[in-house]
Formats: C-alpha cells, structure tokens, sequence
C-alpha cells in the first residue's frame, strides 16, 4: 500500500495537471465555529505547501503589468506599483487586488523579517515592511486559486472570450480567493470589494457552437429546452453567430432564455477571432460523421 500511494503521488505530480479532480473546501454555516469531536488537538505545524508556483505566477503577473507601461513603473516600489496600476475596467480592478495578496506573500517569502507557517489549516504570513506590518492568513487552496486566477488573466488574451466574459470568470475566482482570507493587513488595511453578479461556474463550461436562436420585440430567445435550463448544472456558453459575427453568450447571462438586442455587443469574441476560431477551439467542436447502413453501438 506504501508503494502504491507513492506511485500515486508521482503520478499526479507528473500528469496531475490535466486531470478533473473535486475542489475540496471549507464552508462556515454558523459563526459559533465548532470542530469535529476527535479534532480537538493540540495545534500542529506542518510543511508548507510548495510555493514555487506562487513566486512563477507573481513573477507572470508583475512582468506583464510592467509591460504594459514600463516608464510608468519604473523605478516604484511594490506598494507604489500597485497605486499606479490602470483602473479602468471591473477587471483592471481585480487583478490590482490580485497583485496587492500576492505582494505580501512575497515581502513575508523573501525579506529577512518575513514568517510563513502553515497551522491549523492557514498559511500563515506576516512581515514589518518599511515600518507597516504586513500578514494574511489564507488557506492553501485559496493560493492554488490565486496562481489560477493569473493564468487565467494573461491567457486570456490569447483566447476568443470577450472582456465582459473573462471579467465574469475572473470575478468568480476573486471572489472564492477572497473567501478563503482569514485576515489580511497591509498599507491600506482592506481589499477592494466587489458587488456578486450571481453565481458564474468556473469549474467547468459546456461549448454549445449550434443553438438555436429566434429574434423578436428587440431581443434574443435562445432555445434551451427544459432539460438543460438549469444553469447551475449546465453552464452552457452558446457560440452563435449573428450579422457575420462570433458572440460567446454564457447561460448566465440569459434571462429566462432571453438576451436584450442592446446587450449582445458586450459578449463579442475577441478580435481577431470575430470571424475564426483558434485551431485548438475548432478541435473542440467534433462531430460523428453518420455512415448509412453502419450499425450504432
């Protein structure tokens, strides 16, 4: 059995990347917080979690801010890069946040004075940095969503989903990294908060590349049938094209199956996929070519 969950543990390690795994995490449904009754043990300190990803990501994530107005950024120290980053959109927003978590995360890893432990279920961080004291406590899977959320951000500019659907996307992992922040502390004391849209599954997403569609009294009626109406449980996004156009419309964005003329604009794919899909998106879009007289298995 030992070399069994060693073997295991390599293999995830090796392959584990593209695997579908549940997301395990902790909901607190009382605030008399209570534990199960053979958990009452004294405290314990364990291995962190590895944080080279972490570091890569932070490093990802401040090289392309950097990028984007290098002479603005010169020269500032991490506090001041976070002032001077754009603000411009919900999404400008959300990654300056981003940013601010993971800028404590790398004082309290790299400056002399900073601590990181991991106890009773937290990353524990703290550091006094330029003489204002720095700390979070977040859970480890609140940093693997932390490292998601950026990838997810930079590799969106390669992919065909419109600003208003990544900014949903993004939206949904801020807002479950902020849910697992168990205290945070730095210059400013208190993270930007975000106004909830409903609930957008970032889990996993159902490409629908042939709705059916009908136009009346100024908007849009997709469709869906009843099996599928749940939302939650299918999150469907519907490529359709209208006017010569590639929209990506997530099922969130529908009201009772229907989508306002006026706000279909907002869910554009992103130039210059307009007209295209990338080449491992059309791959996704198979069909079984029906051969007459074939038997179905």
């Amino acid at each position: 059995m030992k070399a069994l969950n060693t073997l295991l543990t390599e293999s995830r390690q090796h392959f584990g990347a593209a695997w579908s795994l549940p997301e395990y995490r902790q909901i607190e449904l009382y605030t008399k917080r209570r534990k199960l009754p053979f958990a009452d043990q004294p405290s314990i300190t364990t291995a962190l979690p590895e944080t080279l990803g972490l570091h890569t990501a932070a490093m990802l994530l401040e090289s392309f801010l950097t990028s984007r107005d290098a002479e603005l950024m010169e020269g500032l120290g991490s506090w001041e890069k976070y002032l001077a980053l754009p603000r411009t959109s919900a999404t400008d927003k959300m990654v300056a946040e981003i940013y601010r978590i993971f800028r404590v995360f790398r004082v309290a890893a790299l400056y002399r004075d900073g601590h990181i432990e991991l106890s009773e279920g937290l990353v524990r961080m703290s550091c006094t940095f330029k003489r204002c004291a720095l700390s979070l406590n977040i859970t480890p899977v609140g940093l693997r969503l932390m490292e998601s959320f950026v990838y997810a951000y930079l590799n969106s500019w390669q992919q065909p989903y419109g600003e208003a659907y990544v900014e949903w996307l993004l939206l949904q992992y801020f807002l479950d990294i902020v849910a697992e922040i168990r205290k945070f502390a730095d210059e400013d004391r208190v993270l930007y908060q975000f106004r909830p849209r409903g609930f957008f599954n970032r889990h996993f997403r159902l490409d629908c590349d042939n709705p059916r569609y009908e136009f009346n009294d100024e908007r849009y009626r997709l469709d869906i049938g009843a099996l599928y109406a749940d939302a939650v449980r299918y999150p469907i996004d519907f490529f359709i094209v209208i006017k010569d156009v590639l929209h990506i419309v997530p099922v969130e964005a529908l009201k009772d199956g229907y989508l306002a003329q006026a706000e279909l604009a907002r869910w554009q794919a992103r130039p210059p996929y307009q007209t295209e899909l990338p080449a491992e998106f059309r791959q996704r879009f198979g069909r079984e070519i029906m051969v007459v007289g074939l038997p179905m298995t």
